[in-house]
């Protein structure tokens, strides 16, 4: 596993070339975002879903989101109406995952049996610059890889996925803030995990 330890306010461009570069060779990448450490992977690579598949094995597939830099992107993934396309818009990048009909075709790709897919856009740093420098989605999910684990430090990080990830963005320690989850399907909005406000849509 390649470390890097990633500046919290200002992450260094060769850092963030250099995962850019291996996420593109199929790479898992153990990094920060505003809800704590998570683990990616290319959305566009087969081969690397399969392998962030077969390391959260024990965890369902549903408990994974498509991490995107703008609400502009999330429409190649899921279909989104005027309804959905009002409160991405007021509340994105923020700490939510919004759960959104999928396009077939990525649901097959993504090999998930439900027709529903989580779209996140993330307002961590590390996440913005890599999205400056990379131009697949990614398909993210906790970094842990039983449902009892909460690591924040490095040091706890590395024994359990140095033989699992094939690079590190080191920020420090990460606090745990899990995203609000809300469901937008049928134009409705269901609150699944935390709260979320009452938009006002004009």
């Amino acid at each position: 596993m390649l470390r890097l330890e990633i500046h919290p306010q200002t992450p260094q461009a060769r850092h963030i070339k250099t995962i850019a570069e291996m996420l593109r060779k199929d790479a898992l990448l153990l990094y920060p975002t505003d809800s704590g450490y998570a683990i990616a992977c290319s959305a566009a690579s087969t081969k690397a879903i399969n392998k962030l598949y077969a390391l959260k094995k024990p965890i369902k597939k549903a408990f994974m989101a498509m991490l995107l830099p703008d609400i502009s992107k999330a429409t190649d993934y899921a279909r989104i109406n005027n309804f959905a396309f009002q409160i991405l818009k007021a509340h994105t990048p923020g700490p939510y995952t919004f759960i959104l009909p999928a396009d077939p075709q990525i649901a097959r790709k993504l090999d998930v049996h439900r027709l529903e897919i989580g779209i996140r856009i993330s307002p961590g740093v590390f996440v913005k610059a890599l999205f400056e420098n990379f131009e697949y989605p990614l398909l993210s999910t906790a970094a842990k890889i039983e449902e009892s684990q909460a690591f924040t430090k490095p040091e706890e990080l590395i024994p359990v996925f140095q033989s699992k990830v094939e690079v590190f963005a080191d920020m420090g320690d990460v606090l745990i803030s899990p995203t609000n989850v809300v469901s937008l399907v049928n134009n409705e909005i269901d609150v699944i995990r935390g709260e979320f406000p009452l938009p006002e849509i004009s």
